[in-house]
């Protein structure tokens, strides 16, 4: 397989792991996401102030609260945007757009960023880092002094 083939096939596997993380989200199923992250993967979330650390029982611990908090909220829609994706070796950043929404009773929605580093280990692509921030509208105005 020539470089460029295998780059094409490693950044198709990188953006199924990114659709996988999303999918099992919407299904609020904290093992099947799980199964994308290394034992050891931080995250950056969104709702969250902290860096979540500290392996899988730090990312159970934090996942049993969010995804109670999302699954009250009501139905969850994510749509994501294509990644822009670079592999070097066994490791690949991918970076993107997602537009979520949640249904009533708690309805809400909002425009994310994320970038999602992945490490591929014997033959599988999985997280190593997410991070995830709200996209600015644009630089606030200064107020006068």
């Amino acid at each position: 397989m020539t470089d460029n083939k295998q780059r094409s096939a490693d950044e198709q596997a990188v953006a199924e792991l990114i659709k996988n993380v999303f999918s099992a989200y919407q299904k609020f199923d904290p093992s099947l996401v799980d199964q994308c992250d290394l034992p050891d993967c931080t995250l950056w979330d969104l709702f969250e102030p902290q860096l979540v650390r500290g392996g899988r029982a730090a990312r159970a611990e934090f996942r049993k609260k969010d995804m109670t908090d999302s699954a009250s909220r009501g139905e969850l829609t994510i749509n994501l945007e294509e990644p822009v994706i670079d592999v070097w070796g066994d490791f690949a950043v991918a970076r993107y757009y997602l537009d979520y929404a949640f249904a009533p009773p708690g309805a809400m929605e909002g425009r994310v960023r994320v970038t999602t580093v992945a490490r591929r280990v014997d033959g599988q692509w999985r997280r190593v880092h997410h991070h995830e921030g709200v996209v600015p509208t644009g630089r606030p105005a200064m107020e006068d002094a």
